[in-house]
């Protein structure tokens, strides 16, 4: 749930005329870690292949996600990874329904998964993520854009997905502060498709960022980003994290890192980003 690609979509909207139409492939390599709501840690490799259509004030994105995962115990959702237990999601969802409190499990120790859920490092090609975003307004200081996206139900529980359809509606403001500085607030709430044993809670998350263009094409940014649960009895997602981007025509690209403040989300995570405009 890192948010390194979102600070380079945000530098690319105050460097990018309201008009522009371009098609541009975008990608991303990211890897996080952490032991979420149980006893052993899930580290995931994800590659990210996909492209970008803007048209006037219309952006539509694409994207195909591999992932390389030695548990099966975090599946892939339309907001994030998801501390779903997997094929042990049926203990996950009584687990939680008999918590209550704070930490990983509200009230209860992190939880002991069975030693078939620790599969070793295996490939899996994920669910692709189609969102739409129009822009509904653009003046010279604040763009506001909302959209809608949806997780196509390619990849089932033994491939880090839920092999169900998740849709979300987004929304999006940004503003600059001053001469360089800029200011995003990213919000979205997604109806999750549930797995067998687990009906999943349909979150809403926000992104609240603060940046800077720097001189000769670079940018740095923070952010926060927290949401409500979506495993009932459990914690809600809460990160922090931070980005550098290097702007520029054909090529951008950007590093990020977020440290995890709760047992929904990873530990630590970080990626790379790079966007390549082909036309426009």
């Amino acid at each position: 749930m890192i948010r390194g690609g979102t600070a380079l979509a945000l530098v690319a909207v105050l460097t990018t005329p309201v008009a522009a139409q371009s098609v541009s492939y975008e990608g991303g390599l990211g890897v996080a870690s952490g032991n979420y709501i149980f006893t052993v840690p899930t580290t995931t490799w994800s590659l990210l292949t996909g492209a970008a259509v803007e048209a006037g004030p219309l952006t539509v994105r694409a994207s195909v996600p591999v992932y390389v995962q030695n548990t099966v115990l975090i599946t892939a959702s339309g907001v994030g990874r998801l501390p779903s237990g997997g094929s042990w999601s049926g203990t996950v969802a009584d687990s939680g329904r008999h918590g209550g409190g704070s930490g990983s499990r509200r009230g209860g120790p992190r939880l002991t998964p069975p030693a078939s859920t620790v599969t070793g490092y295996r490939v899996a090609v994920g669910d692709p993520l189609v969102t739409g975003m129009w822009r509904v307004t653009a003046g010279a200081r604040t763009t506001v854009a909302i959209g809608a996206g949806a997780k196509v139900p390619v990849a089932d529980t033994a491939t880090f997905g839920t092999g169900a359809w998740d849709v979300g509606v987004l929304a999006s403001v940004t503003t600059t502060l001053g001469a360089a500085g800029y200011g995003g607030l990213d919000v979205s709430y997604w109806h999750l498709g549930d797995l067998p044993d687990l009906n999943f809670v349909d979150p809403v998350t926000a992104t609240a960022s603060l940046g800077r263009v720097f001189g000769a094409g670079w940018g740095g940014s923070v952010f926060l980003t927290g949401g409500t649960a979506s495993v009932s009895g459990y914690d809600a997602p809460l990160l922090v994290g931070a980005s550098v981007t290097r702007l520029g025509l054909p090529a951008a690209w950007g590093v990020g890192i977020s440290v995890g403040l709760s047992d929904a989300v990873a530990a630590w995570a970080a990626n790379l980003t790079w966007r390549i405009r082909l036309r426009g």
